[in-house]
């Protein structure tokens, strides 16, 4: 009982721990635990986990009610829907619960969600408004927390601190408490009279929202179906030691070929790229690889520098390098959030205090001050792998300065090493990386079963007659520049100005959105789990009847017209707005996303069952990027479709220069053999073939008894 506790008056940080001398056993003791505080924060959410575990243990409960961080835009959406916040407060509370899963590991998160979802945590977001009931930014910034047990004992306290980690480790703070049976219930009595008034939204100057209904659906997707947290206890959500071994999972069991690519880098002194097919497991295998590389060096500990292109691909990183038991450090965007924790990082590891740190930082970080000064200063004296993925984007000439010659082992990732038009890129990367070392192709990766298969669909679009008519001035223009040029490296500005005006023409044509309609409608079931590719361009609206960018008028389409849940995924989307599209895309919240190029690379999105490419490129990894992503295994996932929307350059009758004409063929010739190795490496490639024969002959692809 709580009765049996020797509490103090008062604690105050620098004397009294106040986690282990009043929180935990006040907890350890109650049935009940309601909290106010000021903050909605992942670290507080944490705490509120750690607490409520104990307590479900016993059948308790808790009630926790929150000011959430408001914005400008947050403000005036809630005030328009205050009488119907639901939906409104999902989209804010997923701005907390992005920032939660970017902070804290796995388990915490499955086991706060099976509390929310079992009813043993409750929320409510408390808002301030004005006397005329108008939602403002203040925030409701009192704390008060109040401990029940089973006898009716009652501990309550009010002081500064939040429930948060830094209100309750980190700072200095100070809290009074207040026991029942220490004449105090008077006061006691005064504080649960407050607080149930607040969590009935009785308070003046406040409005209290339900934050439950959402919380469940939103939570929902971090929890684990079949990994109840067994047994729920205060170890299982404690913070993760920092000096934890680097180690593979127990469930990690390497394929031959991921075998294989280790010991091909191993006799390669230590450097090589791997071009292993998208969905093939490059991940694991560079991590089980600096993994084996510890291991023999030990007891010299490792710097581990990941760099990816992307912070959704980093995130990704960062939970792969959980898995080896190692809290990697995120080196993304805003120094003020890294700079500090990767120096003291560095310095536990020359104090000898942990064996691994692991670094994960964007291509755009790598290259800037605070970063490099920091890598170069400790490259010389500190043992470092650099692990690359997606590599080829580190070819760019204002990167290659960038990569330091000091360290020595040097991982290269990516299922299309070369650089697309640019030779001299693709040799300073290879001669870097140490060149091509393995290979795992995608039809190797399907026929042994470590891609799904998958059927492909090739639908032929014709162009409008006024983009024939600009399809042909672009390439009289391009045949009048570039006489006797065999391929694209040789030319200058004005000519790939050119191609990308080509190239947006063809993947923008306003047909496509008018097969894609015809495709869908034909379609046995709506489609679930489905990718969009869309170009860069503009295109007409079919609905609105107005030109619109191409990804604006498909996301139209599929939702006014085929009554699809989609949401546009671009580079204008904030980061943890991008992991709330995919998480949604993944809990079939989302019918579909679509995409120009963000999904590109590296995103790992296993469950995709669809793919509808609407965009024109003449670079093959975007394509083969793009299938990738469709190709990885899930339950439940015996193939994948792609549907590809490919543009017949219009027949010209001769009206075009021997030049022209030509370079029109070299042109597309190209595209119809990226798709000829679609056709290839699908289940349905003979009947594929066969729908592209008329293409094929004029091009000049098989003779005309094939």
């Amino acid at each position: 009982m709580l009765s049996s506790l020797q509490l103090k008056l008062s604690y105050r940080s620098g004397a009294d721990d106040l986690v282990n001398e009043f929180l935990t056993p006040c907890l350890t003791e109650s049935v009940l635990y309601r909290r106010s505080a000021g903050y909605f924060t992942s670290k507080g959410l944490s705490l509120a986990a750690r607490g409520v575990a104990d307590l479900a243990s016993r059948g308790g409960r808790m009630q926790l009610v929150v000011s959430p961080h408001l914005e400008a835009n947050d403000v005036a959406a809630l005030q328009k829907a205050i009488n119907q916040p639901k939906e409104i407060l999902k989209s804010l509370v997923a701005k907390s619960l992005n920032d939660i899963e970017n902070e804290l590991e796995r388990n915490r998160l499955n086991a706060l969600a099976w509390l929310a979802a079992s009813g043993l945590l409750e929320i409510r977001i408390a808002i301030r408004v004005d006397s005329e009931n108008r939602i403002s930014r203040g925030l409701y910034h009192e704390k008060v927390g109040i401990f029940t047990d089973d006898a009716g004992n009652a501990v309550a306290f009010s002081g500064s601190s939040n429930e948060t980690a830094g209100g309750l480790l980190e700072n200095f703070e100070s809290i009074e408490a207040f026991c029942s049976w220490k004449d105090d219930a008077e006061r006691i009595n005064n504080k649960s009279e407050d607080f149930e008034a607040l969590w009935e939204n009785e308070t003046r100057g406040l409005h209290v929202l339900e934050f439950s209904d959402s919380a469940a659906e939103l939570l929902e997707r971090f929890r684990d179906p079949s990994n109840p947290p067994d047994g729920i206890s205060i170890g299982q959500v404690k913070e993760p030691s920092k000096t934890a071994s680097f180690k593979p999972p127990a469930w990690l069991d390497l394929h031959d070929y991921q075998n294989e690519a280790i010991k091909e880098w191993a006799k390669n002194g230590g450097r090589g790229i791997l071009a292993m097919a998208t969905g093939s497991g490059k991940t694991l295998t560079a991590l089980s690889l600096a993994y084996r590389v510890a291991k023999k060096n030990a007891p010299r500990p490792l710097v581990i520098v990941v760099i990816c292109p992307f912070i959704n691909l980093c995130n990704q990183w960062i939970k792969e390098i959980a898995a080896f038991n190692v809290v990697a450090i995120p080196c993304l965007d805003g120094r003020q959030k890294w700079e500090q924790r990767l120096n003291e990082a560095y310095q536990e590891l020359s104090a000898k205090l942990a064996p691994v740190i692991a670094v994960v930082t964007t291509t755009r970080t790598f290259q800037s001050d605070v970063f490099q000064s920091q890598l170069r200063a400790r490259v010389s004296t500190q043992h470092h792998i650099l692990i690359a993925d997606e590599v080829h984007n580190l070819g760019a000439k204002k990167i290659q300065q960038y990569l330091p010659d000091e360290i020595t082992m040097r991982v290269g990732l990516s299922a299309t090493p070369e650089r697309h038009l640019d030779p001299e890129g693709t040799n300073a990367l290879f001669s870097y990386f140490g060149g091509i070392i393995f290979e795992y192709p995608i039809e190797k990766a399907i026929a042994e079963g470590r891609l799904c298969p998958y059927l492909y669909y090739p639908h032929i679009v014709q162009l409008t007659d006024d983009e024939s008519v600009e399809y042909q001035e672009i390439t009289e223009k391009l045949g009048r520049m570039m006489p006797g040029a065999n391929d694209e490296s040789e030319m200058g500005q004005a000519l790939m100005s050119l191609l990308i005006r080509r190239s947006r023409l063809l993947g923008g044509a306003e047909n496509k959105l008018i097969v894609l309609d015809q495709v869908l409608k034909a379609l046995p079931e709506k489609p679930k789990k489905a990718l969009f590719y869309c170009g860069d361009g503009r295109t007409t609206d079919q609905i609105a009847q107005e030109e619109v960018r191409q990804i604006e008028a498909v996301a139209r389409l599929l939702g006014e017209k085929h009554g699809l849940r989609v949401r546009n995924f671009t580079y204008r989307e904030k980061p943890e707005e991008r992991e709330t599209i995919l998480r949604d895309l993944g809990s079939e919240f989302l019918d579909g996303v679509v995409a120009i190029r963000c999904l590109d690379e590296g995103i790992d999105l296993p469950d995709l069952r669809m793919g509808f490419l609407l965009a024109s490129s003449t670079n093959p990894r975007q394509f083969v990027q793009r299938r990738g992503r469709l190709l990885r295994h899930a339950k439940g996932k015996d193939h994948a479709i792609i549907h590809d929307f490919i543009i017949e350059p219009p027949d010209f009758g001769g009206s075009m220069d021997d030049a022209s004409y030509n370079l029109e063929r070299r042109l597309f010739k190209r595209e119809l053999t990226r798709i000829m190795d679609f056709c290839n490496t699908a289940d349905n490639g003979s009947t594929a073939l066969n729908a592209l024969k008329n293409l094929r002959l004029k091009y000049n692809i098989i003779s005309s008894q094939s």
